[in-house]
């Protein structure tokens, strides 16, 4: 009985190898190159100076969206928050565009607006949301910008090859 069993066995496996030589081979397919991206850089002072409230700007990149009653908030991707009166849905008007160097997250808790810039979180007083003020920011707080998806970072544009001071602030496809 034993060996009836092991007989029966050779006898599958062999037929089963023997099918696999008869499939036809597989052209091997071409690998897609994967995306080259380089960090756009912006030195830590220029960063922190460059935070402020402006006239309305049109809407290119956006992200995230977060509803505070009557207002929205639209992150434009890397540049900062547009703030629209939602008061009339059928006619939303911009109000202001908070720019935020390497802005890609928004949250918020009362009238107080928690915004990443690159490495930085920054907390906004948005009790006026026409005269948004910055109240506090954390150095180094978040981890650097990730790229947009999975690419390489050519040599020149590695962390080590970075000035001292700069700060990644958003992401180019090459």
């Amino acid at each position: 009985m034993f060996a009836m069993r092991q007989l029966y066995s050779l006898l599958v496996g062999s037929t089963f190898l023997l099918s696999l030589t008869a499939c036809p081979l597989v052209e091997p397919v071409d690998r897609v190159p994967l995306p080259s991206y380089k960090p756009l850089l912006m030195a830590r002072t220029q960063l922190e100076q460059a935070v402020a409230v402006l006239p309305p700007q049109e809407l290119h990149n956006t992200g995230k969206i977060y509803l505070r009653d009557p207002y929205i908030l639209i992150n434009e991707q890397y540049q900062g928050v547009h703030i629209i009166n939602n008061q009339d849905p059928s006619h939303p008007q911009p109000v202001a565009f908070l720019r935020i160097p390497g802005n890609v997250d928004v949250a918020m808790k009362g009238n107080l607006l928690y915004a990443d810039s690159g490495p930085d979180l920054l907390t906004f007083d948005l009790s006026n949301v026409r005269a948004a003020r910055l109240l506090h920011r954390v150095r180094e707080a978040v981890p650097e910008l990730p790229m947009p998806e999975t690419a390489q970072v050519p040599a020149e544009y590695q962390v080590q090859n970075r000035p001292a001071d700069a700060v990644v602030v958003g992401w180019q496809k090459l």
